[in-house]
């Protein structure tokens, strides 16, 4: 997220925009910061579950009147003006945050859920199965409601009154059948995947290169209406390999800002049947041959393939795993190597001769700096 931040200030500056016309990134940071608010206060005693559901309607309330409530957030956007030069439209922001006020809670909610589930092992009671297919069943229902609910209703303002109490259902409905079964729970696209890789830049880059005019246009690199359709192409080959290489691009400012993320350690593989310890019976590595200068190697699967797995009751666990795997498809082949690459440690600007580093607070208290002074200093058209 802190990529997306600054790579929306620095086009919002270079295009001479407001940053509110890039609104999705300043809210999502919003609600990451109003929910880790929210999880911290008390955080000793989340493990209380009506202490945490009180804690969090609690959250919802103060969130609502903020934002319901137009002058506490005016007097916000004032002091930011007269401080920082930051000139936001108080009744743009609250419209965009009171469009989907309460979607945040749900999936809080939805979260505490799945622990309570897991918790207490519903998953395991009798009539398990039947809640199972009625939830599917329902979703379905919910999904075709819920298109035909927003195709019908008479224009775009008219749905926006009801969108903060009915968003949570089709993204509900979406999970419960997901989840469904083994079958939806493995199919994925690779292809889709990639673009996931990049979905914030493309949110930001359409503004640019789908539309024009600040939205109010359609950019056309062939003259002509004729000639849309292969527009059309054109631009959208352009706007996702641009979305790619942007997203590279903020990875490697944020990896400046925040540092490089630790490698994963990759366990060795091994032939099924190699049971050798690492540890010798006195929990050291000294139990190890002394010249075996092989690597040691951890089974990731037990040779004994009768052995059944059981759990603290002692009850048999199943060896076959719940979501098969899938083979290999033609849109597998054709994104492969579409991963992002590792990143460097980032940036090696003007401090590398003095060896002085900078910590992350450090860089982050320099950012805001920075931006407080081209922000005082800007002159808006």
């Amino acid at each position: 997220m802190v990529r997306l931040n600054v790579f929306t200030l620095l086009l919002a500056y270079s295009m001479n925009t407001d940053y509110i016309s890039y609104y999705f990134t300043p809210l999502v940071s919003l609600w990451f910061l109003i929910i880790y608010a929210t999880m911290v206060a008390g955080s000793q005693f989340n493990d209380r579950t009506p202490f945490l559901v009180g804690k969090l309607l609690m959250s919802a309330a103060m969130v609502t009147w903020f934002f319901k409530e137009m002058w506490p957030l005016e007097i916000l956007f004032q002091l930011l003006d007269q401080v920082c030069g930051i000139r936001w439209s108080a009744r743009e922001w609250a419209f965009r945050v009171n469009l989907d006020l309460w979607i945040v809670y749900v999936g809080m909610f939805t979260a505490l859920a799945v622990i309570k589930t897991r918790e207490h092992r519903l998953s395991d009671h009798p009539q398990w199965p039947l809640v199972t297919k009625l939830a599917t069943g329902a979703s379905g229902i919910v999904l075709l409601w819920f298109f035909g609910f927003e195709l019908f209703q008479e224009s775009k303002f008219t749905y926006n009154l009801w969108h903060p109490y009915v968003s949570f259902l089709p993204i509900l409905a979406f999970v419960v059948l997901r989840n469904a079964n083994a079958i939806a729970r493995s199919a994925s696209s690779r292809a889709f995947a990639f673009i996931g890789t990049c979905s914030l830049e493309t949110f930001i880059i359409q503004y640019h290169f789908w539309l024009a005019g600040d939205t109010k246009g359609i950019l056309l690199v062939i003259p002509g209406t004729r000639w849309r359709p292969v527009n059309f192409v054109i631009v959208t080959i352009m706007f996702i390999y641009v979305s790619h290489r942007v997203a590279q691009a903020t990875a490697e400012v944020t990896a400046w800002i925040c540092g490089s993320s630790p490698k994963l350690l990759l366990l060795p593989s091994t032939a099924v049947g190699n049971t050798t310890s690492p540890l010798s019976s006195n929990g050291n590595e000294e139990g190890l041959h002394p010249h075996d200068s092989q690597e040691v190697v951890i089974p990731l699967i037990s040779p004994n393939i009768n052995h059944i797995h059981q759990n603290n009751d002692g009850n048999p666990l199943p060896t076959d795993p719940d979501t098969p795997i899938r083979p290999r498809r033609w849109v597998d082949r054709l994104t492969e190597g579409s991963s992002p690459q590792s990143s460097p440690s980032g940036f090696r600007v003007w401090y590398r001769e003095t060896g002085w580093n900078p910590g992350v607070k450090t860089k982050v208290g320099m950012g805001f700096g920075l931006m407080w002074i081209v922000n005082v200093m800007w002159s808006y058209p």
